[in-house]
């Protein structure tokens, strides 16, 4: 078996912020499917947290069918990128779902709950949403602290992004 390359946290982030893109359009094409759905059911809260879990679905749909197909997303194979477990093995569904569990609580729960502490306790609700959003920082720099350089839903999941080598083009 091959050594396992823990990419820079600069190649990872990079891949991030081209997936970010990426997830934005999984998102408004989900919302644009859905948007029907919620023409028809009465308005409220119980159908604004359907439409939620169902767009969290869809994200998943795209992310886990990446994950556990290839280990790579469509921004995780532009830069050289996979994602496997520990002993370096594609993702199973399961494996996959933590994986997205774990990151969806630590870039969208932590924050939100912050958010919600912080918001009656701060004379500014900007100023509330910004310290939440500092959380977002959290996952990523535990990546300067850790031993072999992971984020830390990496870490809490089993997971790694590894890099890939160079393809060789073959000679004619």
């Amino acid at each position: 078996m091959t050594e396992l390359v823990i990419p820079g946290v600069g190649r990872r982030m990079a891949s991030l912020f081209y997936e970010l893109l990426l997830l934005v359009a999984v998102l408004l094409g989900g919302s644009a499917l859905l948007t029907p759905l919620k023409a028809v059911l009465p308005p409220g809260i119980l159908t604004e947290t359907l439409f939620r879990v169902l767009l969290a679905a869809v994200l998943f749909a795209y992310l886990g069918l990446s994950w556990v197909k290839s280990g790579q997303t469509v921004g995780m194979k532009t830069w050289r990128l996979k994602l496997v477990d520990r002993n370096g093995i594609l993702l199973r569904w399961p494996h996959a779902l933590l994986r997205y569990l774990v990151a969806l609580a630590l870039f969208v729960g932590v924050p939100a709950v912050a958010y919600l502490a912080w918001a009656p306790l701060m004379s500014s609700l900007p100023r509330a949403l910004g310290a939440a959003l500092a959380w977002w920082l959290l996952p990523i720099a535990s990546a300067f602290i850790d031993p072999e350089r992971l984020f830390l839903h990496d870490r809490l999941a089993g997971t790694r992004v590894v890099l890939l080598p160079l393809r060789r083009p073959k000679a004619a």
